[in-house]
């Protein structure tokens, strides 16, 4: 009898494209469930119905590509976006959201990174290769503000002792002196 250790993902990753241009690529560069876990979407309306009946923890990254073609050429295109963000962070804060448009405007770029979103990458032949950048930065940035958080409960650990040993001196120095 063989024992299968239960492994978890290090990195929720999601996938909302509708015209489906990135759906097999990102599928198939985040396949290995060791380290990820990958769901793609068609349309906004069911990421958020699965989103409202799965939460991911927050305790692992939550990466969200997004790509908003169809948003960012209506006359509106930013609104439509904007609308999007507030409904996601309303729901589970935290989320690291990756836009993938056609159009890139300062102005978009600007109000979206106000928003948090993370980049705003141009639709075109580099586009996956910056995706697998954002998306390894994103899991380098988790890992090190966890081991910081762990780093900083040692060192505080550490001076309570510290604080605990000296509390103990002084008290032995006044009741028992002659061992001083």
């Amino acid at each position: 009898m063989t024992i299968k250790k239960k492994t978890k993902a290090t990195a929720y990753i999601y996938l909302i494209d509708e015209l489906k241009h990135y759906y097999e690529d990102i599928l198939e560069e985040y396949s290995n469930p060791e380290k990820y876990l990958t769901k793609a979407y068609t349309s906004e309306h069911r990421f958020f119905a699965d989103l409202e009946k799965d939460l991911p923890p927050l305790t692992v990254p939550r990466i969200l590509i997004y790509v908003a073609n169809r948003h960012l050429t209506a006359e509106e295109p930013i609104k439509d976006v904007l609308r999007f963000l507030d409904r996601l962070y309303a729901i589970s804060p935290g989320f690291e959201v990756i836009v993938i448009t056609s159009q890139k405007i300062e102005s978009t770029d600007h109000r979206l990174r106000e928003r948090g979103v993370v980049a705003l990458i141009p639709d075109n032949e580099n586009a996956m290769l910056r995706i697998d950048n954002l998306v390894k930065g994103s899991i380098s940035r988790h890992t090190i503000r966890v081991k910081h958080k762990a780093a900083s409960r040692s060192i505080h650990f550490m001076g309570l002792y510290l604080l605990l040993v000296l509390i103990f001196a002084v008290v032995a120095w006044f009741l028992f002196p002659e061992y001083f």
